[in-house]
């Protein structure tokens, strides 16, 4: 289904960051990935907000429908660790903070001035290094940059104020750690929608995720006869499914479950201590 300008509505895509230390810089880079990807447009605009949130608060004074926040958020996961948050409150300013560096005290000034929009967002990464000076990214969150990427391009194909947004990429992640948790057991790498439906519990909302994978490229489908449906991870589908699974379980896990090494960002496929680490 394609929306129209109206359901869309007026988006903004703001990066905070500092991009000479490292990975907070990430919501930079984020923004320039989308402009080389031709992501603005009539109805979206890309800013990069950088550490002078004034600056948003007074861009959203121009009437949006929603906002989406991208920023290194550190919330004591494994680096490179992808979050998208509904935000369902903001605390009004008292006064104004002429930096506002931090996304929640911009949004909180953009609220005092009264333009805040009905539907905002928030999309980051957990960040691995942020003191350094630098204008690099770590390997784990460049790997992370692509997963946002993607997560802002389901955000910008629903309906603004669709607040089932968050539960949808909730579930997305769910399912992903679910096919990669079978392969690991050795009941996949072919699983129908009852098999996942097994550990999450909703049939049709697993159907319709599983629909989204594929579209994604994150799975690929095949009648197994009988009007059978199963799924299997595709190479990109296994490496988010791993790096979901890790960060979920990996504090309960021996480091050689699951045939890896336990390393999130590691390809290496053998059990116990990574060779190449």
């Amino acid at each position: 289904m394609t929306l129209s300008r109206a359901q869309r509505g007026r988006t903004l895509i703001a990066g905070f960051g500092n991009e000479l230390r490292g990975d907070d810089g990430f919501g930079i880079h984020v923004i320039r990935r989308l402009r080389e990807a031709g992501v603005d447009g009539p109805d979206i605009d890309l800013m990069e907000v950088g550490t002078a949130g004034l600056r948003l608060a007074q861009q959203l004074i121009d009437p949006y429908d929603r906002l989406i926040v991208v920023d290194a958020i550190a919330r004591n996961g494994t680096p490179g660790t992808v979050y998208a948050l509904a935000v369902d409150g903001v605390e009004a300013a008292t006064d104004v903070d002429m930096h506002t560096a931090v996304p929640s005290r911009a949004l909180a000034v953009a609220k005092a001035l009264g333009g805040l929009p009905r539907d905002v967002w928030i999309v980051g990464c957990e960040p691995a290094e942020t003191d350094e000076l630098t204008t690099q990214l770590t390997p784990a969150v460049a790997a992370a940059l692509d997963d946002v990427l993607h997560r802002i391009q389901d955000l910008l194909g629903a309906p603004a104020g669709d607040r089932d947004r968050a539960l949808d990429l909730e579930r997305r992640d769910e399912v992903l750690q679910v096919m990669f948790w079978l392969t690991g057991e050795g009941l996949g790498p072919d699983v129908s929608a009852a098999d996942v439906t097994r550990f999450i519990g909703d049939e049709h909302a697993v159907a319709a995720v599983l629909a989204h994978l594929v579209a994604g490229n994150y799975a690929e489908s095949g009648d197994a006869g009988g009007g059978e449906i199963r799924y299997r991870l595709t190479r990109l589908g296994e490496i988010e499914g791993r790096r979901r699974f890790l960060d979920e379980f990996e504090p309960y896990l021996a480091r050689s479950a699951h045939g890896e090494c336990g390393n999130a960002d590691c390809d290496c496929r053998t059990g116990g201590e990574c060779r190449s680490a």
